[in-house]
């Protein structure tokens, strides 16, 4: 079995437990290192994250522990980098780049506005206060707190579409553009992982369309009651989408080797990647109750292992009980069990 774990939540942002109950957890599975990854700060959207406070005291706290524990483990600082997070990368080992929000096009011209016009700022707090002039649902959406949020960015305040081909192409509107953003995240980021890159499925297996167009819990309404699946994976738009996304992740990564970057990872011997993206196969969502398999997407992990990609086992775990949930069931996927 994989003998690290890179994608670990504390109390810091949304997770369960503190930073030492979750290092000591891994150093009682007998892990060779962990890594702790806690969410970066997005601007727009405090409501999970660390705070700007709470992230310079993560950072020192980590930095503790990877003395206290030295003879025990390698212990890693990094940090779950949003698409969208306003943070300082500098101080961390590794960054695992991810998407959680989609925009629209204004709200990302609103966005990086905001960002520009406070970039010399050395108090941000005049930045984070112009973030509330964007609009939940109108300038930008979550992708993974709730199912109806998506629909809600999609079809409006009642987040019902009651015409089936109607909705159906609106889903694959969100896909598309989750997808662009998901593309981006190498430049966005300068990240070494990529994280659970087809986040925006999280609710596939459990929700669903009823017949009025509203989401509904499938497992809990029957079949009697279930239309069809949030998004039409099977539509060559769904597809198309997802490998321009890979393509344009190989593309940047081989762009900035030349450039002269190295993976973090790597320079930190962990791994060998070279010019290959590292990507995540993530069992969070499995060990919280909202799936039973990884992400990505078994076809996403074929064509990544078809175009030489690095994949590794993450946990994303947000309890010190569930690190490395999942590993010895689906490390085939990556290789390594």
């Amino acid at each position: 079995m994989q003998d690290f774990d890179l994608h670990m939540h504390t109390t810091y942002c949304d997770g369960q437990d503190s930073a030492e109950a979750m290092v000591l957890s891994a150093i009682d599975m007998g892990l060779a290192a962990a890594g702790i990854s806690g969410h970066s700060f997005t601007p727009h959207d405090p409501s999970y994250c660390m705070s700007r406070a709470g992230t310079q005291q993560y950072i020192e706290e980590i930095r503790s522990l990877q003395q206290k524990y030295s003879g025990s483990i390698r212990l890693l600082l990094g940090i779950e980098l949003d698409r969208y997070a306003d943070t300082d990368i500098s101080p961390y080992d590794y960054l695992i780049g991810s998407v959680h929000y989609i925009f629209t096009e204004e709200g990302k011209r609103k966005w990086n506005d905001i960002i520009a016009a406070h970039a010399g700022d050395a108090d941000r707090s005049a930045s984070d206060s112009a973030m509330g002039s964007l609009c939940k649902y109108r300038d930008w959406s979550d992708v993974d707190d709730r199912p109806e949020d998506l629909c809600r960015f999609a079809f409006g305040d009642e987040s019902i579409c009651e015409d089936p081909e109607t909705r159906k192409e609106r889903m694959l509107d969100i896909a598309e553009l989750y997808f662009s953003t998901a593309g981006e995240i190498v430049e966005a980021t300068g990240c070494d992982i990529i994280g659970h890159f087809d986040l925006l499925t999280k609710f596939s297996e459990g929700w669903g369309f009823g017949p009025a167009g509203n989401v509904i819990n499938r497992l809990r309404c029957g079949a009697a009651e279930f239309v069809s699946d949030i998004f039409d994976t099977s539509d060559v738009r769904y597809t198309a989408a997802w490998k321009n996304a890979i393509d344009r992740i190989f593309a940047d990564c081989e762009a900035r080797y030349r450039n002269g970057y190295r993976n973090r990872l790597e320079l930190i011997g962990l791994l060998q990647a070279g010019d290959k993206p590292v990507f995540e196969i993530n069992t969070g969502a499995i060990s919280r109750g909202y799936r039973t398999v990884p992400y990505p997407a078994a076809g996403q992990i074929e064509y990544i292992r078809s175009k030489g990609g690095i994949l590794i086992m993450s946990s994303d775990s947000h309890a010190a009980g569930t690190i490395c949930n999942g590993f010895e069931e689906f490390g085939q996927l990556a290789g390594r069990q």
